[in-house]
């Protein structure tokens, strides 16, 4: 569908495209008829006659009024599901035996046809019989009723005998099993101290992952011990640094922690405990980092200060002497922050170790009860899942046995044969002629329509430019009728001797004006490129008579053979076929002196050139750009033939010096399929569409001779409006 248009409501051409399948397959259409009614005759003339009778049987549930209230054993009453069992094939069976009449195979009825039951309007049973033999509608209902009830009370009897002796076995099983597992729960659980377990657990639960803690903050102050131990060139600063980024807490003020030796006597004088406790005192708390910052920042003003006033006094002077002295304070207050920081640090690591060790004595404790509890809860669960399982199991049987012995003491329903409705039962209901005339005139019109429609479905050939449209999502630029030898040569040209073809110049000049509309929404179309996805689809014919219905509008065109393989303009322009393409790639022969004019006044012609080694390798390559850039330059329209896109590269390796590309279809041809594989190569190769001609579309079938002309007028005004758009 063109750009921008909306879709085609359905119309009355429509109703014509179908009449026009319908008379494409006209005669198959009669022979389907035909053989349906023949069909219908035989199966008339040799079918067996078949009589019926209707018979009425009361019917009545035990504690029931309809047959929707509930039964004695408490489900609800299913007449669809009884009337299953009551017409059931063994029962049909069973009637016919005591009839006189045993089956001789399996599925094989020599006297019923068919039986079928329901219910009427007052609650009995309608029976409807179908049998070849007209006496058997009247014996069959009353011995069918006799058969299933006698066959319902044995059913029953022993269904109950045999589904009570299995309860039986069933709950013997069940309670020694319970018992056994009563007494194993006991075994399993009496020694476990489940509450004191759990009391336990609950007390130690913190201790995995403050170990974990523990372990992290221990790495982290051994490395910073080991930084400041193994580095003694740190200055003050640094080391205060290094300690500030070791957060922890020692402990509250005024507790009492116990302390080495070796850190007893990295603490202050006045810190420093007389025995291996120390009071944690307010200077242990971790101070903010602004204490040593500020003195830090201090002292780097302060010797700024001592430099700049270096440069006006000696170092003797009074001024000096105090910047001096400043400093050597700020220092001192410095090393003492950072012995803090040390005695801190240790008592920090110490306090650590010793929480460590003894969280490490509780750990064991702590997995060991969670072990023991969770075992003591896996064993419990299991226990718990038997125990209920065995009392759902024992309850059950219990109540099936009473609903057992509840049921076989009440019979289910009752019936009664009461009449079979008078009729003529010698006359035969099936066959009947008009019933068969019309299925089989039905059967024949619906393969008559069906079969040719079907057949159109799966022709996946490309025959309508609407349809193609939507499955490529690129525009149909027109339609090329295929014409017969004796109108047109193999190779038609709008122009050929300098005689006209009023029929193609109509063609083409649809196409040209569709393709110059397409310049408002893509890339203006001056380097053209015409291919097919096969070979024998017409793309050098069209090629060539697009060339010169540009040439006849005034345009200075230039037919370029890309085909280095089989090349034929040449032939069709009767001129030779070098120098050309190949020469100008391969020999660097100067392409304007290539290009020579045709007959046609405006057009150009340049071939493929002789075969060379390697010419074709060329076409992708920076030369045949330069020549492209060059031939723009000479020419306002170049329509490049190329090879067919599959099983071949040279048409996807141009794309780069193309402007767009123009895709042949051959008409009822060319697969769908091939075509969508044609332009997901191209695509790969960043390609531009404008659009597809639909070529060689054969006027012979109806079909097609539709598609031509409602594309013809319905498309081709559109396109004479875009021309007057472009014109204005």
């Amino acid at each position: 569908m063109l750009a921008g248009a909306k879709k085609r409501k359905a119309d009355f051409t429509d109703v014509v495209m179908f009449v026009a399948i319908a008379s494409k397959h006209l005669r198959m259409i009669i022979l389907l008829v035909t053989l349906a009614l023949t069909a219908g005759l035989i199966f008339y003339i040799f079918s067996r006659p078949v009589y019926s009778s209707k018979s009425i049987i009361k019917f009545a549930a035990i504690g029931t009024q309809t047959p929707d209230d509930k039964t004695i054993g408490g489900d609800r009453f299913n007449p669809d599901r009884w009337l299953g069992e009551f017409e059931a094939e063994h029962i049909v069976r069973k009637t016919e035996a005591a009839l006189g009449n045993p089956r001789t195979g399996p599925g094989r009825r020599d006297k019923i046809k068919l039986v079928r039951a329901g219910f009427d309007t007052e609650g009995n049973i309608e029976l409807s019989v179908f049998s070849y033999d007209h006496t058997w509608v009247l014996l069959f209902p009353p011995k069918m009723v006799e058969i299933y009830e006698k066959y319902e009370l044995e059913k029953m009897a022993n269904q109950n005998s045999a589904e009570i002796a299995k309860l039986n076995s069933q709950l013997e099983l069940y309670m020694k099993a319970f018992t056994a597992q009563e007494t194993k729960r006991a075994q399993a659980l009496g020694g476990y101290d489940a509450e004191t377990l759990a009391a336990r657990i609950l007390e130690l639960q913190t201790v995995p992952k403050e170990i974990e803690f523990l372990r992290s903050k221990l790495k982290s102050y051994e490395e910073i011990r080991l930084k400041l131990q193994n580095n003694l060139k740190l200055s003050d600063s640094e080391r205060l640094s290094l300690l500030s980024g070791f957060n922890d807490e020692v402990g509250d003020v005024g507790a009492f922690i116990e302390i080495d030796d070796k850190t007893k006597q990295s603490l202050s004088p006045a810190a420093r405990p007389a025995n291996g406790t120390v009071i944690v005192p307010p200077s242990f708390q971790r101070a903010s980092i602004g204490d040593w910052e500020n003195l830090e920042r201090q002292k780097l003003s302060l010797e700024r200060t001592i430099k700049e006033q270096s440069l006006i006094y000696r170092p003797g002077h009074d001024k000096m002497k105090q910047l001096f002295k400043q400093r050597e304070g700020i220092e001192k207050a410095l090393k003492e922050e950072l012995n803090r920081a040390l005695a801190r640090f240790e008592i920090i690591g110490l306090k650590m170790h010793k929480r460590y060790q003894s969280l490490d004595v509780l750990h064991p404790q702590y997995r060991v009860s969670k072990e023991q509890y969770d075992k003591y809860l896996l064993e419990k669960s299991l226990l718990d899942k038997s125990d209920i399982d065995y009392l759902a199991f024992i309850t059950t049987i219990n109540r099936r046995k009473a609903e057992l012995v509840l049921a076989s003491s009440n019979q289910r329903v009752q019936i009664k044969f009461d009449r079979t409705e008078p009729k003529s039962y010698d006359i035969p209901v099936s066959p009947n002629r008009l019933n068969v005339t019309l299925m089989f005139l039905g059967i024949g019109i619906a393969l008559g329509l069906g079969v040719p429609f079907l057949l159109e479905f799966m022709d996946q050939t490309v025959t309508n430019v609407e349809k193609m449209e939507e499955a490529t999502n690129i525009r149909g630029l027109g339609l090329i009728p295929d014409f017969e030898d004796t109108v047109a040569e193999a190779y038609p040209l709008i122009f050929s001797d300098g005689v006209a073809n009023p029929d193609l110049i109509e063609n083409f000049r649809v196409v040209r004006t569709n393709l110059l509309s397409s310049a408002a929404t893509s890339k203006f179309p001056q380097v053209i490129m015409i291919t097919s996805t096969s070979p024998k689809e017409g793309k050098t014919v069209v090629a060539s008579n697009l060339a010169m219905s540009f040439a006849q509008m005034g345009e200075k065109t230039l037919i370029l053979d890309a085909n280095l393989r089989r090349g034929i303009q040449h032939h069709l322009f009767g001129s030779r076929s070098s120098p050309g393409v190949s020469n100008v790639l391969v020999e660097k022969y100067d392409v304007a002196d290539a290009c020579r004019p045709t007959t046609m006044e405006n057009l150009h012609i340049l071939p493929s050139g002789d075969q060379l080694e390697g010419d074709i390798e060329l076409l992708g390559s920076p030369q045949f750009a330069q020549m492209i850039e060059q031939l723009r330059k000479r020419y306002q329209r170049i329509i490049v033939d190329s090879p067919p896109v599959l099983g071949l590269a040279e048409t996807s390796v141009m794309q780069p010096a193309m402007d767009g590309v123009v895709l042949v279809i051959w008409s009822g041809q060319t697969p769908t399929r091939a075509v969508r594989t044609a332009m997901e190569i191209l695509e790969a190769n960043h390609a531009n569409f404008y659009g597809f001609v639909l070529n060689r579309l054969d006027l012979m079938a109806t079909m097609n001779r539709f598609h031509y002309y409602y594309y013809t007028n319905h498309y081709y005004n559109r396109y004479q409006s875009l021309t007057r758009q472009q014109g204005s």
